[in-house]
Order: C-alpha cells, then sequence, then structure tokens
C-alpha cells in the first residue's frame, strides 16, 4: 500500500478530516463553517470530454449563515515539490463546479460554492510551489489579474509545521503528523499508547484498523523494522497494543544486538592491543639481547650508537633498561 492510499484511509474518518479543517485553517474560516454537516464525496469527476479525473478526498460542508462548501485533501509524499499543483487543483475544482452545475438544474452562477483545496504535504524538502495561479503566471500588465481572478489553496507542510501547535492540538489529525514526525522508538512507543487509549471506543474500530494498518504499512518500514514483522501485525490490524509490544521487542532486540556488537568489538581490541604490546616487548627483549652481545665484545657505548644508527643517550636508556630488568 501506498503512502498516499495510508493517507485517504485515514483521512476517510470524519474525525479526522474535521481536526485537520478546524486545527490548521485560518480562524477566520473555520469559525464560519457548520462542521455537524461534514461529510464525504465519491472522489471520480468526469469532464465535458469524457476524461475521468481522480483526486485524493472530496469533502461537502456547510456554512454557518446558509451554502455549501467543498474541501479537497491532496496528498503529496514525493521526492520533489509539484510546481503545478496549482493548475492541476484550479483544474479539479473546475470539475467539481461543473458537476453541480449539471446535477443541479437552474443553479444561478452566483450561487456556486466556495472550494477549499487543503494539500498534505511531507517531502523532505519545504514546499515552494506558487499557491495563488496569480503567481504562477508570467509577467503582463498590473491589473490584468482580474481577466484571470484568483484561485488558491492551502498547504500543511508536515515535516515544518510548528511543533507546540501539534502538542497543543489533541486533534487526530495532529496525532497523525506527530507520528509522522517522530524519529525515536521511545517516543514512538509513548505516542500510540495515549492514541490507544484515546481511540478505545467501539465507534473507533475502523478507524484503530486504518491506524494500525498505517503504522504497520508506512510508518515502521520508514523507520527500519522487520519487512516479515510487518506482515505478522496486518494479520492482526485492529490491534494496536500489539504493535507496541512489536516495537518494544524490536528495540530491546535492537540494543541487545548493539550491546553484544560493542562486547565483541571490545575484545577484538583488548586483543589486538595486546598483541601489539607483546610484539613491542618481544622486539625491545631482541635489542637488548644484541647490545648485551655488544658490549661484551668490548665494543664502547659509542661505538655501538654509530653501528645501530642510535644516539649514545638510546643506548645508554637501553643498557639501563636491561639493568633493570
Amino acid at each position: 500500500m501506498g503512502h498516499d492510499s495510508s493517507y485517504k484511509r485515514l483521512f476517510s474518518h470524519v474525525e479526522v478530516v474535521e481536526s485537520c479543517v478546524s486545527g490548521f485553517l485560518p480562524r477566520w474560516l473555520v469559525k464560519e463553517l457548520d462542521f455537524s454537516t461534514l461529510q464525504a464525496l465519491p472522489t471520480v469527476h468526469v469532464d465535458h470530454r469524457h476524461r475521468e479525473r481522480r483526486n485524493d478526498l472530496l469533502w461537502r460542508i456547510e456554512w454557518k449563515d446558509g451554502g455549501v462548501c467543498y474541501v479537497v485533501l491532496m496528498f503529496e509524499f514525493q521526492s520533489t515539490v509539484d510546481h503545478r499543483m496549482v493548475v492541476r487543483l484550479w483544474n479539479y475544482v473546475g470539475c467539481v463546479w461543473e458537476e453541480i452545475l449539471n446535477n443541479e438544474k437552474g443553479l444561478e452562477k452566483a450561487t456556486l460554492p466556495t472550494v477549499v483545496p487543503i494539500v498534505i504535504y511531507n517531502g523532505l524538502h519545504p514546499w515552494n510551489a506558487a499557491q495563488d495561479i496569480d503567481d504562477y503566471l508570467r509577467a503582463r500588465p498590473r491589473g490584468i489579474q482580474r481577466i484571470n481572478g484568483h484561485f488558491r489553496y492551502f498547504v500543511l507542510d508536515v515535516r515544518r509545521l510548528p511543533g507546540r501547535k501539534l502538542e497543543k492540538d489533541l486533534g487526530l489529525s495532529s496525532w497523525i503528523f506527530r507520528l509522522e514526525r517522530t524519529s525515536s522508538s521511545q517516543e514512538l512507543v509513548k505516542l500510540l499508547r495515549v492514541l490507544e487509549r484515546s481511540l478505545r471506543s467501539e465507534r473507533y474500530s475502523q478507524l484503530r484498523r486504518d491506524f494500525v494498518q498505517w503504522i504497520v504499512s508506512i510508518l515502521l518500514p520508514q523507520r527500519g523494522y522487520e519487512e516479515t514483522a510487518d506482515r505478522n501485525l496486518l494479520e492482526e490490524v485492529d490491534d494496536m497494543g500489539q504493535v507496541v509490544d512489536y516495537i518494544e521487542n524490536w528495540r530491546a532486540q535492537d540494543q541487545a544486538e548493539a550491546r553484544a556488537k560493542g562486547l565483541a568489538e571490545g575484545e577484538a581490541k583488548g586483543r589486538a592491543e595486546g598483541e601489539a604490546r607483546g610484539m613491542a616487548k618481544g622486539e625491545a627483549k631482541g635489542e637488548i639481547s644484541m647490545l648485551k652481545r655488544l658490549l661484551g665484545g668490548g665494543l664502547s657505548i659509542d661505538s655501538i650508537a654509530q653501528a645501530l644508527g642510535m644516539s649514545v643517550v638510546e643506548v645508554r636508556k637501553l643498557a639501563a633498561g636491561d639493568n633493570n630488568a
């Protein structure tokens, strides 16, 4: 299962989408929405040339003072930023409006609903693509933007969301983003235990399954956990507690392997150092033995130093070492 597909499963739940919109969009927009009316819509649309267009997710919500707003959720998890995103979304929103006009006969142009596009991005590099269609257009005379109008989308750059914001916001989408950004297995276990308690209610049974499937198929492999273990976990996708147990077992195993490796390396280093000391000691004994033979032959220290290519001081130290031994 791809990263996009796993995210789609999580963001197919109304509780997750509500927390995402209410927690990360501007307050002036959020306060006007009636979240009790939030509902998912089909994501396949066909334009007037009968070309099928697919987007990630489409949600419908009503304004508090009447009228409808559509929320588009686009997931982008690729290595590079898509600088065509504003055009892709512009085309898609046009298809949404066209479908509404075709299905609701007699609809006046002024009553077309607002569409709010949101891109959820998790790339390594910051999102730097144009977010307004006006910024994407080439240079033109002043005031020409009135011809094309304005079209803008929001970006949730997961890796660069403020940490304090994520910790303060207790919505389900924040939990997804926090888990996504966590690199420590200890912190991962801590977050999962709290999330498990938050999702104990029976009404969250499917959401629990989708969370676990996302964790074992995407989150854990990204952190180097064994693929075979992931397959075992998928057999019980509704048990987040077992996921925590597996992570802790893997963590304990990794620590034991690291300790064993450290001990083995220490022993190898000790053996190498011992062998080096033994060789040095043997060489020193050989030099002392040779010096004794030369001194016994009646040669002076000056002559011995010249013959061995050593200084007189070095020869004397070597002789003193023999006496100390």
